[in-house]
C-alpha cells in the first residue's frame, strides 16, 4: 500500500519557532516575520483604500501576481498533486504545531502576505484604524498574514478527518485568535476604539463590547479553484490587521440598528423550514436571503459570544460538527451539478456578530446584476434546505 503524500515532521524541524503559539508573544511572532529573509521580495504595499460607496476595504500586494499558482493554468483541487511545496517542506517558519491521530497540523507565515508588521508606527496611526485621509493617499495597513495547514497529510482536510483531529485544528485557531487579540497593545489599535465613537442610531445606551481586544482577526478558508484556493493542500488563512474589515463593521452596525446581534436575529427570524440540522449548541441553516445555491450559516445559540476563543469545548465541538457536515454536503452535491467542489468559509467574530460561520459554495458565477447589488439566485432556499437535510442526515 502506497504511503499517503505528506509532510514529514523531520523535514520542517529547522523551521519551527515554537511547538505551539502559547510559547510565543505577539512581539516574538512579529520579529520572526520581520527577520524572515525569504519574505522580503514579496511584501505588501502596506496601503489601504476604502470604496466610499460600500466601505469595502482594499489592500495591495503587487507581488502576489508572481505566485506560481497565479501565473500557470490551474486545475480544480486535486488530491494527487505531486509537486505540493508544503509536502516538500518548502515553507516559511512554523509558529504552531500540534500532533493529530495521523500527521500533524501547523501554522506558519504566508510567503505572499497581504499584511506585514511595521517596526516603527507613526504616532498618528497606531491608536486608530481609520484615521482621516482627505487627500486619498491611502491609510497604513499592517499586521500579519498566517496560514493553518489542516493536516500534514496532503489529501486530509475537515471533510475527511476524525472529529477529534478537527477539534484540535479549530482549538489552535481559537488559541491564536486569543493570543493576537489580547497580546497586541501598543502594536494594534483597540478593536472597539472606532466602534465606541460611532453615533448610535437607536436609543442612547451603549451596547456591551466585551473584554478589551486589539486589532482585528479574520479567519477564512478557500477550497477549490473556483473559490480562489491557490493551493490544493488544505489550509485556512488568518489575517490580523489594524484595519477593520467591512463585515466586522456591518455586524456591529446591525447590532446598533437592531439592538441585537446578527446571530440572535437569525436564530429567531430565519424560517424553521430552512433549518438543516440542530447540533445542540450550534445550528446549520440556509439563510432566508440565500444569494447563491447551497450557501449556509452555522450559528452558535449563545449569541452573546464574540470570539471563537470564548466558546466552551462543547460549543466548539457542535460548531465544528455543523461546519464539517456543511462541507461534506457541498463536496457531495457539487459534482452532481457538474462542478468541482469549491467553497469559502468566513468566520464572523467581534461585537455584533454573535460568532457565526458563513459557508459560500461556488455554485453560480457572479454577473453584472450582482455587481450593482441585485443578486439573481438560480435555486429556491426551501428546495435547497430540503435537499441539504436529506444529505446531512444521510451522513449520520
Amino acid at each position: 500500500m502506497n504511503e499517503p503524500q505528506q509532510l514529514k515532521l523531520e523535514a520542517i524541524e529547522a523551521l519551527i519557532s515554537a511547538r505551539n503559539v502559547d510559547d510565543l508573544s505577539v512581539r516574538e511572532i512579529m520579529e520572526d516575520i520581520l527577520d524572515d529573509e525569504q519574505m522580503a521580495a514579496f511584501l505588501p504595499d502596506s496601503l489601504c483604500q476604502i470604496d466610499p460607496r460600500t466601505g469595502d476595504v482594499i489592500v495591495y500586494n503587487s507581488s502576489r501576481a508572481t505566485r506560481l499558482h497565479t501565473t500557470v493554468s490551474m486545475l480544480p483541487v486535486d488530491s494527487s498533486d505531486e509537486h505540493c511545496p508544503i509536502c516538500a517542506a518548502k515553507s516559511t517558519g512554523v509558529i504552531d504545531l500540534q500532533p493529530l491521530s495521523e500527521g500533524f497540523t501547523f501554522i506558519n507565515k504566508n510567503l505572499y502576505p497581504i499584511l506585514h508588521p511595521v517596526e516603527n508606527l507613526p504616532e498618528d496611526d497606531k491608536d486608530v484604524s481609520l484615521y482621516p485621509d482627505p487627500y486619498h493617499h491611502g491609510r497604513s495597513s499592517y499586521g500579519m498574514h498566517l496560514l493553518q495547514w489542516t493536516s500534514s497529510i496532503h489529501d486530509r482536510d475537515w471533510h475527511n478527518m476524525p472529529l477529534a483531529d478537527c477539534l484540535i485544528c479549530f482549538d489552535r485557531l481559537a488559541v491564536l485568535e486569543h493570543k493576537l487579540l489580547t497580546d497586541s497593545e501598543g502594536f494594534m489599535p483597540a478593536s472597539d476604539r472606532v466602534l465606541q465613537k460611532l453615533p448610535h442610531r437607536i436609543g442612547e445606551a451603549d451596547m456591551p463590547l466585551g473584554p478589551k481586544t486589539f486589532g482585528y482577526v479574520s479567519i477564512i478558508k478557500n477550497f477549490g479553484h473556483a473559490a480562489g484556493a491557490s493551493m490544493s493542500h488544505g489550509h485556512q488563512q488568518i489575517g490580523f490587521s489594524n484595519i477593520m474589515p467591512q463585515r466586522y463593521f456591518n455586524n456591529f452596525s446591525f447590532m446598533q440598528r437592531n439592538k441585537q446581534t446578527f446571530s440572535e436575529y437569525m436564530l429567531r427570524e430565519n424560517p424553521q423550514s430552512l433549518m438543516v440540522r440542530d447540533f445542540g449548541h450550534a445550528v446549520l441553516i440556509v439563510p432566508y436571503f440565500m444569494k447563491r445555491p447551497y450557501n449556509m450559516l452555522v450559528l452558535i445559540k449563545d449569541h452573546s459570544k464574540q470570539y471563537i476563543h470564548q466558546l466552551t469545548p462543547n460549543e466548539r465541538r457542535d460548531l465544528v460538527q455543523a461546519m464539517v457536515a456543511a462541507i461534506q454536503a457541498i463536496i457531495s452535491i457539487m459534482p452532481q451539478m457538474g462542478k468541482a467542489p469549491a467553497y469559502n468559509i468566513n468566520v464572523n467574530n467581534g461585537p455584533g456578530a454573535g460568532v457565526y460561520l458563513e459557508l459560500l459554495a461556488s455554485t453560480q458565477l457572479t454577473g453584472g446584476f450582482e455587481h450593482i447589488g441585485l443578486w439573481v439566485c438560480q435555486a429556491n432556499p426551501n428546495d435547497v434546505a430540503a435537499q441539504l437535510r436529506q444529505v446531512v442526515n444521510a451522513q449520520g
